[in-house]
């Protein structure tokens, strides 16, 4: 009995190493506004995104009709609270950026068969417009060295321009990566914590600030009360010695 357990168990371990060691991947592209979508699983394609237009050649079903809701009774409205935006600066997307790719890396080198960027800087300064090109040209040389090794990149197409006609930058990117199941639940877990780390320094430097800010604007009413108190005093120093004065003479 205890060998046919031990039979069991080996044939579902071989089946859960024979699964992570299954190549899957996304071919995942932005180009011109349009996001296209493709799953690979063993080397085969699956197209998700467009979806096909529909034939209409075929006949298309009927659908039923739908039966008539009473309408509700009006709630009242309730205050809708502002959502809290992520603000990040240009340093912390980049140090997050840093931090996914190292992740990746520790993983071993992944496969990416093909990997396409075309950033194009516009917008209506062109003070703006040339920095956010040089920016971007930095950020790109300092992330080389990480992909390097943390990527095998069979086919890569990366340029950047610039165009002060345009009235805001246009960004086109593609990108198709192979990885093995197993891999992909321990990336999960390395870019969860490393994003953790950026996200949390991100909250102290706006927590400190705010409360810069705020002392900042507490000082000035301070300093006037301050300055009120010394006028004070002194008038009632002037009124003292004009009463000593009188009395003298």
């Amino acid at each position: 009995m205890q060998l046919v357990w031990l039979i069991v168990l080996g044939v579902i371990i071989g089946i859960i190493v024979l699964i992570m060691l299954i190549p899957v991947g996304a071919d995942l592209s932005y180009v011109e506004g349009q996001l296209g979508l493709s799953a690979k699983v063993c080397g085969v394609l699956i197209k998700l995104l467009p979806k096909k237009p529909r034939d209409e050649s075929k006949p298309q079903k009927e659908k039923k009709p739908k039966k008539e809701k009473k309408p509700k009774e009006p709630k009242a409205e309730k205050a809708q609270k502002p959502r809290k935006k992520l603000e990040l600066n240009m340093d912390e997307k980049l140090a997050l950026a840093k931090a996914a790719l190292k992740g990746l890396g520790k993983f071993g080198k992944l496969t990416v068969d093909r990997f396409m960027l075309h950033y194009v800087a516009g917008g209506d300064d062109p003070y703006n417009t040339a920095m956010a090109y040089n920016y971007v040209n930095a950020a790109l040389s300092s992330l080389a060295p990480i992909c390097s090794r943390s990527f095998i990149v069979k086919d890569s197409d990366v340029r950047t321009e610039v165009d002060f006609t345009l009235d805001k930058s246009r960004v086109d990117i593609g990108v198709c990566l192979v990885i093995r199941i197993g891999q992909v639940f321990h990336m999960l877990f390395a870019l969860a914590f490393g994003a953790l780390g950026i996200l949390i320094k991100n909250k102290l430097r706006l927590f400190r600030e705010k409360r810069r800010r705020k002392r900042s604007g507490e000082e000035l009413p301070t300093l006037e009360g301050k300055n009120a108190d010394n006028e004070m005093n002194t008038e009632q120093n002037i009124q003292q010695e004009e009463r000593m004065d009188s009395n003298g003479q």
